[in-house]
């Protein structure tokens, strides 16, 4: 790090586009404490790297241009920066080869600065809450806390759930004779009465035997009155689970464990599946393959094979426990990797509410983080991690889900833009949750008091991340999902890792462009009914022969001589006839009444109509004015400043591939209209605590800075916006070094 100083800033740097070399931009590399940031000078570009997203820097050959040096990131961006200066990129490459820090205090998160709008809240998640949903302790399940102090197993929770019959001998028994006193929990309880355990492989070796081990498996059977048998699941290929009982541990004993089928789930281990996305991401920078060339490539890599194999371990699971109602025991070698995922998938098939933005993160908390994967490890969080241990286990958890929302894409809550956030959130290092290795690591880090929760971002912006596809009322969505795998089922995942390669994706994105429709036709539907609001009383206002006011003096002069009347609204539930009618007969000066406002029980937005004792008011206050606007019938520059606040036209979803502000657009992230304008920004160009004059309803909505400048410059308008901060979430977006990664920047 001692070279950063002195590093500040590289000029002449080309950036190469690496599907068309010929294709360059020159512009200023800049080093920051927490981000490499490369900006064209005319500034129409800029690239922003997250120093936590970094995997690989790599110096190539000289060429007549100058020294390329290539940046990969763990979130599948890559860039090759051509450096005039040899010594420049030597001395670049130097320092980013050590940015990575070398303990976990020195990580991002503890010393991320978040928006104004993003407060340093952990809605806590309490383990016991998740168990009791499931009916849990029951007369067949209790709550067992002899893990209180980490002492029976460090990388459980302190709360297991185990039978009923168990007692602490055979607790402490079981975990001797587990590897990493992993013993058999209570994971999941399907409503049949049907169970998933969890733990890790036995130190069975070719002929060891465990008595207690071997009680605590017979207490889970019992626990299920429909079934006299279980499965136990190894989700190892066979030849790897003998291979380990030469090392001492290997699979339980057939002749030992009674009542017991054996099932094995050919998942492979983590080297394997780290050399398998490694070939994936060779495909994904291939330059002008051939058709035969790039699908060959992608078969070699064998990536979809294991995926389905995923998929068919967790369908069996869900199968057994929907179908065959038997209790499941889950595990692998330690039980924190194909454990966690086979067991986490079923579950998400056999209960729908984990299929919910709630209950998957319910979901990530119990089978990941308080059952111990090793998610430092795995992402290579620290310089001091072996890169052996590195594996893209929870990245082939999230594609999997990902696969099962193309099958079903009514049944789930959450979208693609959330699967994908999850997984790079995991590396960022920018949030507490997903530090360390388990829950022990992280309470004696105390991410809670140190750091900020991805969770509280996810409730902060949760409309992003919402499946417009999604039908809870559906029968996918409320019903065990029990699907057949078959290899033409499953597809390349092209917005995970093609998300920067804009000309590889489709131009037209169907989920993003159905939130796209539903916005707009939201404000589309909002500003009409206001505009025939406006009709109504101007309507009315000529009918009775009074002058449309031009100015505040006017109104004030009409109030004085009470020629003021109100308007019943058209949402009151009365036909066109009986409005007219209504109003007609009510309009006696002498007999005005004021109104007290009632709800509207079908739009659930305050009216200026009761339907139940029909009176009418002198004054009215339109529910898009402020308290102190009293004015009873709209200026015409009122009525212009409404009808100019509301872009008719959006511009599509599919261009443009820059926001004005220069920052490149990507497949995952959410693009924003501007309500006023109709124009596309990122987040951090964008106000959402903004309230229109042209909304009827008065809700907050999206508006570039722009245009909220240009609004608040007219004389006739009022702030209705609070200064909350859930209101204001960008005031400190554009500044350095607050995290532009909740921009969606790379």
């Amino acid at each position: 790090m001692d070279n950063l100083a002195s590093l500040r800033s590289v000029e002449n740097v080309r950036l190469v586009d690496r599907f068309n070399t010929r294709q360059q931009i020159i512009g200023t590399l800049f080093l920051t404490s927490t981000h490499i940031i490369f900006i064209d000078p005319e500034g129409k570009r800029e690239t922003w790297i997250l120093h936590s997203f970094i995997s690989s820097v790599d110096k190539l050959p000289i060429t007549q241009q100058g020294c390329p040096l290539r940046i990969r990131t763990k979130h599948f961006f890559s860039a090759e920066f051509i450096i005039t200066k040899e010594r420049d990129c030597t001395d670049l490459h130097a320092t980013l080869s050590q940015l990575k820090p070398d303990s976990y205090e020195k990580l991002y998160c503890f010393l991320y600065q978040a928006p104004n709008y993003l407060e340093k809240i952990w809605d806590p998640f309490l383990l016991a809450t998740e168990y009791m949903r499931m009916g849990v302790p029951n007369h067949d399940w209790k709550v067992d806390d002899s893990n209180s102090s980490f002492d029976i197993c460090d990388t459980y929770p302190p709360l297991i759930y185990v039978p009923t019959s168990t007692t602490k001998a055979m607790l402490l028994g079981s975990s001797k004779f587990r590897s990493r006193g992993r013993l058999p929990v209570l994971t999941y309880l399907h409503p049949n009465g049907a169970s998933i355990t969890r733990c890790s492989q036995p130190l069975a070796g070719f002929s060891a035997r465990c008595v207690e081990d071997e009680q605590l498996l017979q207490c889970i059977l019992k626990t299920n009155s429909q079934s006299n048998t279980m499965y136990i699941v190894d989700t190892r290929p066979r030849i790897n689970a003998v291979a380990n009982r030469a090392a001492g541990k290997g699979y339980e004993n057939e002749g030992y464990y009674s009542n017991a089928q054996f099932k094995f789930c050919p998942i492979e281990n983590i080297h394997i599946m780290r050399g398998s996305l490694q070939k994936v991401l060779e495909v994904c920078e291939m330059k002008n393959p051939s058709m035969n060339q790039y699908l060959n490539a992608l078969d070699n890599s064998s990536w979809l094979q294991h995926i389905k194999a995923v998929l068919d371990a967790a369908i069996f699971i869900a199968r057994a426990i929907d179908i065959e109602k038997k209790n499941v025991l889950v595990h692998c070698s330690d039980g924190w990797d194909r454990t966690a995922q086979c067991c986490s998938l079923s579950s998400l098939l056999l209960c729908p509410y984990y299929r919910s933005i709630h209950g998957f993160r319910m979901l990530i908390e119990k089978e990941w983080l308080s059952f111990g994967h090793k998610f430092s490890d795995r992402c290579g969080h620290l310089r001091t991690n072996d890169n052996k241990e590195q594996s893209p286990v929870f990245l082939q958890f999230i594609e999997s889900v990902w696969q099962l929302s193309q099958i079903y894409p009514t049944a789930f809550e959450f979208n693609e833009r959330f699967l994908i956030s999850l997984h790079d959130h995991s590396h960022s290092c920018q949030y507490g949750n997903f530090i360390g290795n388990c829950e022990k690591d992280r309470l004696d880090l105390g991410v809670k008091e140190r750091t900020y929760s991805y969770w509280n971002y996810i409730l902060q912006n949760v409309n992003d991340f919402k499946n417009s596809l999604f039908r809870p009322q559906s029968s996918y969505a409320s019903e065990v999902l029990l699907p057949i795998i078959y290899p033409q089922t499953l597809k390349f995942w092209l917005n995970m890792y093609h998300r920067f390669d804009s000309g590889l994706l489709p131009k037209e994105n169907i989920p993003n462009t159905l939130t796209h429709l539903v916005d707009h036709t939201t404000a589309l539907n909002d500003h009409a009914r206001l505009l025939e609001k406006r009709i109504r009383e101007l309507r009315l206002t000529l009918e009775n022969g009074i002058t449309t006011p031009t100015s505040n003096e006017d109104i004030h002069e009409l109030q004085d001589n009470h020629n003021i009347t109100s308007f019943i609204e058209h949402d009151s539930g009365l036909s066109e006839n009986e409005l007219n009618q209504t109003t007609i007969e009510s309009i006696q000066p002498k007999s005005l009444q004021p109104l007290n406002s009632s709800s509207d029980i079908e739009s659930g937005i305050s009216s200026d109509y009761s339907p139940q004792n029909k009176h009418l008011t002198s004054s009215y206050i339109l529910q898009h004015q402020s308290s102190s606007e009293i004015n009873d019938i709209p200026t015409l520059e009122r009525i212009a400043l409404e009808l100019n606040s509301i872009a008719l036209d959006w511009r599509s979803y599919n261009t443009p591939f820059h926001c004005t502000c220069s920052l490149p657009f990507d497949s995952a992230q959410r693009k924003y209209n501007c309500w006023r304008c109709g124009e596309n920004f990122c987040i951090r160009c964008i106000e959402h605590g903004i309230r229109l004059p042209g909304l009827y309803s008065n809700s907050l909505v999206p508006v570039c800075k722009t245009c909220l400048r240009s609004i608040k410059l007219s004389p006739v308008f009022v702030d209705g916006s609070m200064p909350n901060k859930s209101n204001y979430r960008n005031q400190t977006d554009i500044k350095l070094p607050t995290s532009v990664f909740d921009q969606k920047q790379i």
